[in-house]
C-alpha cells in the first residue's frame, strides 16, 4: 500500500508544466549597460541617478561599487544577493567622477529573458521554460505603465487575464486593434497577429509535453549573466547563461517510463536535503523528443549538484533512453581550485621539518641526558660524528683492550654500572 501511495504521489509530479499562474513581472536589471544613459554599467565614482518614478522593478544584483545612490519617490528595487559599496574607491583609476542615469524601459518583448514571474520557477528552470508554458494562466497589471512586444511563432496558454478582466483568443486581438491611449499597450509582432492562442490543451503524450509546441528564441541579450563560481561552468539547452551543476540529456520514446526515471531522481536528490534543486523537462527535436535534467545548487556552489547528476547518470537504466545520453557537470568550486597542489606542497614542507629535525637530532647534538626514573643514576649517550674513521670498541672497564686503545676510540655502556639487579655470568676457561 506504501509503495503504491509513493508511486501515486510520483505520478502527480511528473506534468513539468502543471498549471499554474504566470505573471507579467519585467525586471529591469542594473548590471546591463543598455540601461543606462551613457551605454555603460556605472563605477565606483558615479552618482547613479534613477527617474522620479520607476513603473517596473530594477534588479541589483552581484557586486556594485557607486558613488551614491539617488533612488526614485516611487518604484521597485529588488536585492537579489547584492554587496553594494557606497563611496569613492581611489584605486579604481579607469573610473572618472560623474553622473549616471538610468533609464526607466517599460517596452519589453514576450520572449525577453526576465520578464515573467512563476512561482514554478526555480534556478534549475531553462530561460525558455521561464515564460509562459501551453498550461498556463497569464496575468498582467492593470496599474502600472507597460508595453509588450507579443511573439512572432504561435504561443499556447490556458488563460490570459488582465487585471481582472478575462480575455480569449478573440477578445484580446479586439483589444490589440481597438486600444489607443491606455496604459497598456500591446504591440503586434511581425506578422501582424498576436501569436497567442488562448486554448486548454492536453498533453498527449505519457512521458510530458515541451513548454512549447512552438519553442520561441529567447532574447538574452538583456539578462545579466554573473560569473560561475566553479571550474568548467555548463550551458544546457535553453539556457541565457553558463552555471554551475549538472545536467543529463536523452532522447525518449512513447514507451519512456518516466514514473521510474522520477522516483530515481527524487530519491538521489532527497539524500541531499536542500541543498540542490532540479527541473525536468521535455525538449522538442523534430520528430523525436529528449528528456533534460537539469540539477544546480540552491545557495553556494559546493559540487553537491554535479554529485547528484552523477549519481543518477550512472544508476540509469539502459532501456530507458534510445541511442546516446548526454552528461554534464561542473568542475571544482572555484575557492578550491588547486586544492590538492596545496596539499601536496604542505605535505612536502611537514615530511622536510620531520625528516631536519630526526637529521639534527641523530647527527648534530653533541649530549642528549636521559633521567633514570625512580631516583637511580643517570645515564649518557654520546653522539659520534656521522663520518668517522674511528674504531668503536665494547670492552669491560678492567679489560686490558681498553687500557690501550684511547679513550676517544672507546665506548662506555652506561647500564653497565647501574644499581639495578644483575646477573653475574662467570667466565669459565676451557682449558686443553
Amino acid at each position: 500500500m506504501d509503495a503504491l501511495i509513493y508511486k501515486l504521489i510520483v505520478l502527480s509530479l511528473v506534468s513539468f508544466t502543471s498549471t499554474s499562474v504566470v505573471k507579467w513581472l519585467p525586471n529591469a536589471s542594473f548590471n546591463l549597460p543598455i540601461n543606462f544613459k551613457d551605454g555603460k554599467v556605472p563605477c565606483s565614482k558615479k552618482n547613479v541617478i534613477f527617474p522620479q518614478s520607476i513603473s517596473g522593478s530594477v534588479g541589483l544584483q552581484d557586486i556594485m561599487e557607486v558613488g551614491a545612490l539617488i533612488l526614485p519617490e516611487d518604484g521597485e528595487i529588488v536585492l537579489e544577493n547584492a554587496i553594494i559599496s557606497l563611496g569613492k574607491d581611489v584605486v579604481d583609476t579607469n573610473c572618472t567622477e560623474g553622473n549616471s542615469y538610468y533609464l526607466d524601459k517599460t517596452t519589453s518583448a514576450w520572449t525577453q529573458a526576465g520578464v515573467w514571474y512563476s512561482s514554478r520557477f526555480t534556478e534549475a528552470t531553462p530561460d525558455t521554460e521561464r515564460l509562459p508554458c501551453y498550461d498556463d494562466y497569464v496575468e498582467f497589471s492593470k496599474d502600472t505603465k507597460y508595453t509588450v512586444t507579443l511573439p512572432d511563432q504561435q504561443q499556447y496558454i490556458r488563460g490570459l487575464k488582465i487585471g481582472n478582466e478575462s480575455f480569449t483568443t478573440a477578445t484580446f486581438l479586439e483589444l490589440v486593434e481597438d486600444q489607443s491611449d491606455q496604459m497598456q499597450q500591446f504591440v503586434f509582432n511581425l506578422f501582424y497577429r498576436t501569436g497567442l492562442s488562448i486554448v486548454s490543451p492536453n498533453c498527449q503524450m505519457k512521458f510530458g509535453c515541451p513548454c512549447q509546441p512552438n519553442t520561441p528564441k529567447i532574447d538574452c541579450t538583456v539578462k545579466f549573466c554573473p560569473k560561475p563560481s566553479c571550474v568548467a561552468p555548463i550551458k544546457p539547452e535553453g539556457f541565457c547563461c553558463s552555471f554551475c551543476g549538472g545536467h543529463i540529456m536523452f532522447e525518449v520514446d512513447e514507451g519512456f517510463d518516466m514514473i521510474s526515471f522520477k522516483e530515481l531522481v527524487v530519491k538521489t536528490v532527497d539524500g541531499f536535503g536542500d541543498s540542490v534543486v532540479y527541473h525536468i523537462g521535455v525538449v522538442s527535436t523534430n520528430p523525436d523528443y529528449k528528456v533534460q535534467l537539469v540539477i544546480v545548487d540552491t545557495e553556494e556552489y559546493d559540487g553537491n549538484s554535479a554529485e547528484a547528476v552523477n549519481i543518477i547518470n550512472n544508476d540509469m537504466l539502459g532501456h530507458w533512453y534510445k541511442g546516446e545520453k548526454l552528461s554534464q557537470i561542473s568542475g571544482s568550486p572555484l575557492s578550491k581550485k588547486g586544492l590538492g597542489v596545496k596539499i601536496f606542497i604542505s605535505m612536502f614542507f611537514v615530511v622536510l621539518i620531520v625528516m631536519s629535525g630526526l637529521y639534527l637530532y641523530y647527527y648534530k647534538l653533541p649530549n642528549v641526558q636521559i633521567p633514570a626514573f625512580g631516583g637511580r643514576s643517570t645515564g649518557m649517550f654520546t653522539r659520534f660524528q656521522y663520518r668517522s674513521d674511528s674504531v668503536v670498541s665494547l670492552t669491560r672497564r678492567d679489560s686490558s683492550i681498553s687500557a690501550a686503545l684511547p679513550s676517544r676510540t672507546a665506548f662506555r655502556n652506561p647500564l653497565y654500572d647501574s644499581k639495578r639487579g644483575r646477573v653475574e655470568v662467570e667466565q669459565s676457561v676451557d682449558e686443553e
